[in-house]
């Protein structure tokens, strides 16, 4: 472990101390004010002779006093009385008994009363030279506490978790903050090993490098995984430094949520660039064909050609249309509303362009959804069956046990691919892939599981569960 300096009242000597010097002798405050007033950090000796004027200073005066210093009158136990009532309203303050009329047993009454030291006065002015080191280190030991209780108070305050550490890695203090993140409340730690808050991953990195690199560095700053109560995992930030010869001090930063966020940015972003790409390479096939037959339409002007570059616009218009469904479906909320799927499933395939496709409705079923949803949820699926089955398709609409499906009697998805045409970019013949994307997208926004079978015909049927449903009867 790398030098480290002891912590000691004595390393920042006070400065500007003001004493309060209560005594009936006007000669010893005289002396007192003459001798203390000489050391440098003692900037000033206030002589009072009465308890009561001694009080006033104290607590109806505006003097910030830094010590008291009292004589002791054997008759009256004068000081005493005043150290009672100080320590009832200034518990730490220091108090020095300083006096000529004492005894072991004067001694041991004002130490046990609180005093901070008790000193005789001696001859020749032998006692004052032996006061000022005493109100010194007095004054010095107070504001020290003071700094470190402002300092706990201050750790407790922030959000950051803090711990004290043995060099055997037991808690000797944790904040609030520290107990919190991991479960447990801040007594029930003190003691107990560090390696308690750590999956055993981290506790072989504790042992084997992050406690050596301190030892040698003075600190470290890294990432660990800790390990709640409730046996949960918590990615953390972790900074470990020494703040004493046998002690280590650790702050610990909650770091959990971001790096979820991250790992989802990333996986979101890794499927918009494969996304991109499959779109990209879409909209150049079309774009090719109007460079192409632009060129041959210049040149003879048949009607073919403009035919065919109009083909090509509408497959650009397709794909256009498909990605500004995908870019939106993430922006919408739910709606949810009774719809009956009968009706609904007619009024959709009003809107769908095809001459010889049919439709079947099976059993009537209400459910609760959001209408703009579902209809992307059943256009998309018409358009499918259309075209992977051609426009001579029958496709059926019906209910299940707890929700609906939508099949046709084309050539079906093989059981291999039925995972793969859901993932958005994938398709297996001229389309954009985004169509059925964005019906799993639409079931993944109502919570309804989607499964793909193998219709009675032998095509595709999609199969929709965990829908709020109610079927229908003649009664209704």
């Amino acid at each position: 472990m790398p030098g480290v300096e002891r912590i000691s009242t004595d390393r920042n000597l006070p400065s500007g101390i003001r004493v309060l010097h209560v005594d009936d002798d006007e000669l010893v405050l005289r002396a007192s004010k003459l001798f203390l007033e000489r050391e440098d950090d003692i900037e000033e000796v206030i002589p009072v002779r009465t308890n009561e004027t001694a009080i006033e200073y104290l607590f109806e005066n505006d003097t910030d006093i830094d010590c008291v210093v009292t004589g002791y009158d054997r008759e009256r136990s004068s000081g005493l009385e005043l150290l009672d009532i100080v320590r009832e309203r200034c518990p730490n303050l220091p108090f020095i008994l300083f006096t000529d009329n004492g005894s072991e047993d004067i001694a041991s009454q004002a130490m046990s009363s609180g005093a901070t030291n008790y000193l005789r006065k001696g001859g020749d002015d032998i006692g004052f030279f032996s006061l000022a080191p005493q109100i010194q280190h007095a004054v010095s030991y107070r504001r020290t506490e003071k700094e470190v209780h402002r300092g706990f108070r201050a750790i407790e305050m922030i959000n950051e978790g803090i711990a004290l550490l043995t060099d055997t890695l037991d808690f000797n203090y944790v904040n609030e903050a520290y107990a919190e993140l991991f479960g447990y409340d801040q007594k029930t730690l003190i003691g107990r090993n560090w390696e308690e808050t750590m999956t055993d991953e981290s506790s072989e990195r504790l042992r084997s490098e992050i406690i050596p690199n301190v030892d040698s560095d003075g600190e470290w700053v890294g990432e660990v995984t800790g390990s709640r109560h409730d046996g949960g995992s918590l990615t953390l930030v972790l900074s470990v430094s020494v703040v004493a010869e046998n002690e280590y001090v650790c702050a610990v930063r909650d770091v959990t949520e971001r790096r979820e966020r991250e790992e989802e940015l990333i996986q979101e972003n890794e499927r918009l660039d494969e996304f991109a790409s499959k779109v990209s390479h879409d909209l150049r096939g079309p774009l090719s064909i109007i460079y192409g037959y632009l060129d041959v339409a210049r040149e003879s002007g048949k009607k073919e050609h403009f035919d065919q570059i109009e083909d090509a616009a509408d497959r650009i218009d397709t794909i256009i249309s498909d990605l500004l469904e995908v870019a939106r479906e993430g922006q919408k909320e739910l709606d949810r509303e009774r719809i009956e799927l009968d009706a609904f499933a007619e009024h959709i395939w009003e809107g769908v362009q095809s001459k010889d496709a049919t439709l079947r409705l099976d059993d009537d079923v209400r459910i609760a959804a959001d209408y703009s949803r579902l209809t992307e949820l059943f256009a998309n699926l018409f358009r499918n069956a259309i075209e992977h089955s051609g426009d001579g398709v029958t496709i059926s609409v019906g209910a299940t046990a707890d929700g609906f499906y939508i099949e046709d009697d084309g050539p079906g998805i093989p059981q291999a691919q039925r995972r793969k045409v859901l993932k958005s970019g994938y398709s297996t013949g001229g389309g954009t892939g985004l169509g059925l994307s964005i019906v799993k997208e639409v079931a993944d926004s109502h919570e309804w599981g989607l499964s793909i079978e193998e219709s009675d015909d032998g095509g595709a049927r999609f199969v929709f569960s965990g829908v709020e449903c109610a079927h229908n009867t003649p009664n209704q």
